[in-house]
């Protein structure tokens, strides 16, 4: 599954396995204390409930029926228990009034104790039935489970980010997503194994090698296929396994826990070689070194479980209860803006007559316009948020492979979503940076999940390129104040421009490369996600004044104009930025459409002698130890001084 450097090629990721769903939504009591209620209504409803459930669980697995039935059989133990509770009680009662009255009426020591003992015998009567349905409800919950139990969606936390969050990485030029999901995957839990067991201190990671692991995966898909492998089309129509890594539509997620063999020589310290930038068959394959490197390469790994989940519920789940991050694969689309072409001489100008017309939105804004130009964008904005048009058919554009790594219920997004879940994403922020679109950006996870400021999050993702960060100024006098420009300094903000024009948007000469420009401000269009964008522009003294474009969206200024000091600003932290956003909305549309959008966790276990604290004799762990970094931490924020 992949996005292609062009963005426009790529088949969706290909989904022809199933899991079993131990992460299924019926989770029976647990390793939880469970009261018992005293009402025999309660259990009444409760086996009421359960019969239900078996009933509309028939299509589910042998073991869930067996688990439901013997849970069933248990509660109606319980149920049998309670009525002869019930009938006790009510002889203890008769024992007590009669007794009562003729203790009372002839102060018979005889009659007292025959009444002290009636009572002990129906407390142990009632003693004894409660404990053997305690008894038998244990055992049959006895059998160990994933999680302990099933929480409603209304008891999840409204927002959850996993703890110890390893960094994102850039696959650059290649079609390997799947590779980089895998590798988040692996390096996570190598963190959160090692951080369980004491082997490995929290607030460090391992980086690990994704040159490695693609070569280890192309070398075993060769010697043992599977439909999870790339796959290109050889001689005679043949099928030529693991040639690439990206083959004709990329690999799967999945691949490494069906793989043979890759637990064996798949991970290895990130030192070991560097990453192969572009797509080629010769330079994918190079890493000097690996083979003495495997010699003596302590890292071994064994995927033991793997749970599919399917919908909002059980995702967040997963999140909160196992704590690690997901991989999810899932189809991108293109999303569809409308640029109305309206004629005029202005920069960016559109003429009807010669321009693609389609027909216009009817929307307000486009009254009286006859003439549209259909614009397909990347559905993934500069400020990382993924979108789709809402009221627009879902055009392919190839597929992709990321982390969830957290939720927020409570995020909102440019386009109005609100809740979704937060991706650890392996695309470089900045421009030319491929895969759809000549500029990206991105966020911290902490962003997402309201844990930052924008003063803070400018610190650690400033994301220059970004017309989100373009500090707006009304006159040009104001745009070239030093208080201007040291308001917009603070708050890592952006103030001049410079012209780049490299007509991805509109066609060449939307502006002059001769002129310093400055944003004055930027009107919504509609409600579909276009401004017009008008900025005052400075060639000298006799060329200056203000310009406006037509609607475009704001991503797309970011092909017309860039910082002009961006080779000195500072860049987004790779080591914190990196993480997009999901809208809940975004994902159950894709899902809903295309099918096999699939989010797994996986147990995974290392050895110990994996890990520097407990060396074993015959291996080498210097290239572990030169691949061990610190987790970074957002920087706080103080006032910028002028001293």
């Amino acid at each position: 599954r992949h996005a292609t450097a062009a963005g426009a090629t790529g088949a969706p990721w290909r989904g022809d396995m199933l899991f079993d769903e131990d992460a299924r939504p019926y989770q029976a009591m647990g390793a939880r204390k469970t009261y018992w209620p005293a009402a025999l209504a309660s259990l009444l409803v409760a086996v009421g409930v359960l019969q239900v459930a078996v009933l509309q669980r028939q299509e589910g697995t042998k073991d869930e029926l067996a688990e439901m039935r013997s849970t069933l059989s248990a509660l109606s133990q319980m149920q049998a228990m309670q009525q002869r509770q019930s009938f006790a009680q009510e002889e203890l009662r008769k024992v007590l009034v009669a007794g009562q009255a003729d203790a009372h009426s002839r102060k018979d020591p005889d009659v007292l104790a025959a009444l002290s003992k009636a009572i002990a015998d129906a407390a142990a009567s009632q003693s004894k039935t409660l404990s053997e349905a305690v008894d038998t409800l244990s055992k049959a919950n006895s059998k160990e489970k994933p999680s302990t139990v099933m929480v409603t969606d209304s008891a999840l936390p409204h927002k959850h980010l996993i703890d110890g969050l390893t960094p994102s990485a850039d696959q650059m030029f290649r079609g390997d997503c799947w590779l980089f999901a895998t590798t988040g995957i692996l390096e996570d839990s190598y963190r959160r194994y090692g951080v369980s067991k004491g082997w490995f201190p929290k607030d460090k990671y391992l980086r690990l090698s994704r040159q490695a692991l693609g070569i280890a995966s192309m070398e075993l898909c060769k010697k043992y296929p599977n439909s999870f492998c790339t796959a290109n089309i050889g001689p005679n129509n043949s099928i030529i396994w693991g040639n690439t890594t990206e083959g004709l539509d990329g690999a799967d997620e999945h691949l490494f826990a069906y793989l043979k063999g890759v637990g064996d020589i798949g991970a290895l310290p990130d030192s070991v070689c560097p990453y192969s930038p572009v797509a080629d068959y010769w330079k994918e394959r190079e890493c000097d070194g690996l083979d003495e490197a495997r010699k003596t390469n302590p890292l071994k790994f064994k995927v033991t479980a793997m749970r599919g989940h399917y919908e909002r519920g059980a995702i967040k789940r997963a999140l909160v209860e196992e704590g690690k991050p997901l991989s999810l694969g899932l189809g991108m689309v293109w999303a569809p803006f409308y640029l109305p072409c309206t004629g005029g001489d202005g920069p960016g100008a559109c003429d009807p007559a010669t321009a693609e017309c389609v027909a216009c939105p009817l929307q307000r804004v486009y009254q009286g316009i006859e003439c549209c130009v259909l614009a397909n964008r990347p559905m993934v904005s500069m400020k990382g948020e993924w979108f789709i048009q809402p009221d627009e058919p879902l055009v392919v554009e190839g597929g992709h492979a990321v982390n969830i790594v957290g939720y927020s219920d409570t995020y909102r997004d440019e386009f109005g979503n609100t809740g979704g879940y937060i991706l650890r994403n392996t695309w470089a922020d900045g421009l030319g940076t491929a895969h759809g679109l000549k500029a990206r950006g991105s966020h911290t996870a902490a962003f997402y999940m309201g844990q930052t400021n924008d003063f803070e999050e400018g610190l650690a993702c400033p994301n220059p390129h970004s017309p989100r960060q373009w500090f707006p100024c009304d006159d040009l006098e104001t745009c070239k104040s030093s208080v201007a420009m040291a308001e917009a300094s603070s708050f890592s903000k952006v103030m001049k421009l410079k012209c780049i024009d490299l007509g991805f948007t509109l066609p060449t000469g939307a502006c002059q490369k001769d002129r310093a420009y400055y944003v004055m401000n930027m009107t919504e269009f509609g409600s579909s996600g276009l401004f017009i964008s008008c900025f005052i522009y400075d060639g000298g003294e006799s060329d200056q004044g203000s310009m406006c474009y037509p609607p475009l969206t704001i991503d797309d200024l970011a092909t017309i104009f860039t910082p002009e000091d961006i080779d000195t600003l500072p860049k987004n932290d790779k080591a914190l930025c990196g993480f997009n956003f999901l809208p809940y909305v975004v994902h159950e549309r894709l899902m809903a459409r295309f099918g096999s959008v699939i989010s797994t966790t996986y147990d995974i276990e290392w050895p110990e002698s994996a890990y520097v604290s407990h060396k074993a004799k015959g291996v080498d762990y210097s290239l572990i130890e030169k691949s061990t970094y610190e987790l970074a931490k957002i920087p706080v924020f103080t006032p910028k001084t002028f001293y």
